[in-house]
């Protein structure tokens, strides 16, 4: 039987994190250790899911996201966030490969995120739009970070490039995003399809919490630390009202995806929140 692949999606301080490890505390226990029952993939920090590769890279990454945050500009963040993403098919294909699952958690999926982020990468997709003060401030946090970081993800995306026939460039990345969510959704699903190496979940479980409860978890979550820069109510909003509308443009474009709702506001208790998705994700069947 093929690994059933269920996203679990929503924004910033909805619960993926808390719904996700409440999950994995579930899991039945394997008979024998290949194949699992059950799997789950932490996106986009893979390192913090044991045992990947690239999990180097990926804390590269993590700490161009978050430096990204530091120096406050949305497009080096738009970017960031992406890299993030190319790191997913292989990490997935080594967890089906190696574990062959029967059913396969992702917190965030990219061929999903990059529909609600739509908006976002296409307003901010226009020429011209790094400086040199920015790419050298990108450096900097990242040496910071690691000596060599910056030179490890450039190395990546050029890599990555060459299998693709795209721009060497890190910093077109953008614009080539902007380039391909102008298209149709199909073909844009068959675009990013290809350059992440993944394709469409069986069910997306979209995790719904009010943009300010969510924004009030976000930053309670980061005390007296860095918040990300879309971790802001009015940012939220704007986030929630893409999830919806990728609902309902996957309900006409792709009915065969289920695409459920799971409320996890204030008012709902965890407990509550993980049956439906376990319900609706038909789990642990």
């Amino acid at each position: 039987m093929p690994t059933r692949r269920v996203a679990v999606v929503g924004i910033d301080g909805a619960g993926k994190s808390s719904v996700l490890a409440e999950l994995r505390r579930q899991a039945p226990a394997s008979a024998a250790a290949v194949p699992v029952t059950f799997a789950a993939l932490t996106c986009p920090d893979f390192h913090d899911t044991r045992d990947v590769p690239l999990a180097d890279l990926s804390r590269d990454m993590r700490a161009f996201s978050v430096g990204c945050d530091e120096l406050g500009s949305l497009e080096l963040k738009a970017t960031a966030m992406y890299l993030q993403m190319t790191l997913f098919g292989p990490v997935e294909r080594h967890i089906l490969d190696t574990f062959a699952p029967e059913v396969l958690v992702f917190e965030r999926h990219p061929l999903i995120e990059l529909q609600v982020y739509g908006p976002l990468y296409t307003a901010l997709a226009r020429p011209g739009w790094v400086t040199t003060e920015l790419a050298q401030g990108a450096a900097r946090v990242l040496d910071r970070h690691r000596p060599g970081a910056f030179d490890d993800i450039q190395a990546w995306v050029r890599a990555e490039a060459r299998r693709l026939g795209t721009d060497t460039d890190v910093w077109t990345q953008l614009t080539e995003i902007g380039d391909i969510l102008g298209r149709g959704l199909a073909d844009n699903i068959a675009a990013f399809s290809a350059r992440l190496r993944t394709t469409l979940p069986d069910t997306v479980l979209w995790l719904d919490a009010p943009p300010d409860q969510a924004a009030a978890r976000c930053a309670a979550r980061a005390g007296d630390g860095q918040r990300e820069m879309h971790e802001t109510a009015e940012r939220l909003t704007a986030l929630r009202h893409s999830y919806l509308a990728t609902q309902e443009l996957f309900a006409r474009e792709y009915p065969d995806i289920e695409f459920h709702r799971i409320d996890t506001a204030d008012e709902v208790d965890l407990a509550e929140s993980v049956r439906a998705c376990v319900a609706e994700g038909k789990l642990f069947e």
